[in-house]
């Protein structure tokens, strides 16, 4: 009886996952399909970063015109950087004994770059079942439960690398990536936001997840921390097993004072000149949930300027756009590309537009656009899929990293197991519609569709 049963639950699961594959169908996105394509991390079978090491989360363009990147993953973190030239993906060796690097790649004045390293933001965090039923019982016990992995970590690490001497080197994965430690800015947290002072010469950061902000000395390599900037411990996710930290920091080149968001959606300021930090009257678009008792409320993802025109826009985890006026004290809402949360990477493009990635932690990520000349506003430019059958295909979900080479490539790091450095090549290849004309349901594509085969794939 037993051996029937399972024969039919297995003929069974065969049916649905014939029905459920056959259904599916490929997605392209809406924009003539071959300005994207991806790079692996590295030679298969030589110095190819490992899979479970391999999700890339932090990106910065280099003035020698590569673009440098990190991982995140479950036992170390990589750095590799990508070679114009030769149009290859290069490993740069292990980063310490690290198991992550989230967004943090500054390159300071010298072309020397600057890492700030942590745990791997991604690993699946414990969660403690059994705890007292008390007021804000939950929100206490998850504060524990985020702190818990912290509480064995001595800290993440600045580390400095020299691009001169570093590049010319081939590593496997087992070498180590010739890093100069400089030290932990603060312990038991990782180093989750950094940005120069205008000459270069002191880092301003901050931790996770105790969002402590600190000024790291170069010179010295001492820090100065001020303490956690948040009133109370918020979880507005959508990660919900995340506290709610933001994500940038942002000097202002020609003051020297540095922004993020702070209590209730208001931006903070740090004053050099007073060496203080106080909340501005600016305000992040955002739900706030003014008739419940919660402490919801929005904070800064990125922050980014406009080299040419000075303009400074920022983007929230709702995934709202924003253009931020300092010297009014003003917040410019600019719209929302897309409904689903978080706005997971945004940089500025040579060519008049915002580039941005969109999308939940377990939903898929879109590239989107804005341009800021008020022309087109919005568009979006779809999914991330390459299909270059029969040699190689990928389609994916999961984005945390953006930089834009010198002839505005968009380079996008994929954060999922076996991470790829995808590339968007823009250009005015607009579809009639908007959308990619095949990627309907077959019932629903347009039959003038040119060269349109009328078949699922």
């Amino acid at each position: 009886m037993k051996s029937a049963i399972k024969k039919y639950s297995i003929l069974i699961g065969l049916i649905l996952n014939f029905y459920s594959v056959s259904a599916q169908q490929w997605i392209n996105p809406h924009f003539d399909t071959h300005r994207m394509d991806y790079r692996d991390l590295g030679y298969p079978e030589q110095n190819l970063i490992p899979a479970d090491n391999s999700r890339i989360t932090a990106l910065m363009t280099h003035s020698n015109g590569f673009i440098y990147g990190a991982t995140s993953g479950k036992s170390q973190s990589y750095f590799f950087f990508y070679n114009r030239f030769i149009n290859k993906v290069r490993p740069l060796g292990k980063i310490g004994n690290e198991k992550g690097v989230y967004h943090c790649i500054l390159e300071g004045s010298d072309e020397e770059i600057y890492i700030g390293t942590g745990l791997n933001m991604f690993a699946p965090l414990k969660f403690t079942s059994d705890f007292p039923v008390e007021v804000e019982g939950i929100e206490k016990q998850l504060w524990k439960d985020i702190k818990a992995p912290y509480e064995s970590y001595p800290g993440g690490h600045i580390y400095k690398y020299d691009p001169k001497t570093g590049d010319v080197h081939r590593y496997t994965n087992e070498d180590a990536s010739p890093l100069e430690d400089l030290g932990i800015p603060v312990a038991n947290n990782t180093v989750y936001a950094m940005t120069f002072s205008p000459e270069k010469t002191k880092i301003y950061g901050l931790s996770y997840p105790d969002a402590i902000f600190f000024i790291f000395d170069l010179k010295t390599r001492t820090t100065k921390k001020y303490g956690d900037i948040m009133t109370q411990k918020v979880y507005g996710g959508p990660e919900r097993n995340w506290r709610s930290v933001p994500r940038d920091l942002f000097c202002d080149p020609a003051t020297g004072e540095v922004y993020t968001s702070g209590d209730n959606g208001f931006l903070l300021r740090f004053d050099p000149k007073t060496d203080k930090l106080e909340l501005t009257w600016m305000r992040l678009p955002g739900e706030y949930w003014e008739s419940m008792k919660s402490w919801d409320y929005p904070v800064i993802e990125q922050i980014i300027r406009d080299q040419t025109t000075g303009r400074v826009f920022a983007s929230t985890h709702d995934g709202y756009l924003v253009e931020l006026n300092f010297d009014q004290e003003k917040v410019i809402v600019l719209g929302k590309p897309r409904i689903m949360r978080r706005m997971r990477a945004m940089k500025m493009g040579i060519d008049n537009k915002i580039y941005m990635i969109t999308g939940e932690i377990e939903r898929f990520c879109k590239l989107h656009s804005y341009d800021i000349s008020g022309q087109e506003g919005f568009r979006e430019l779809g999914n991330f899929a390459v299909d270059r059958s029969p040699y190689y295909s990928k389609r994916s979900y999961q984005f945390d990293a953006m930089a834009i080479g010198p002839d505005g490539t968009v380079f996008c790091g994929e954060s999922d197991r076996d991470g790829k450095l995808f590339f968007y090549i823009p250009g005015n290849d607009e579809f009639k519609g908007k959308l990619n004309p095949t990627n309907p349901v077959v019932d629903r594509q347009r039959k003038d569709t040119p060269a349109l085969i009328q078949e699922a794939l």
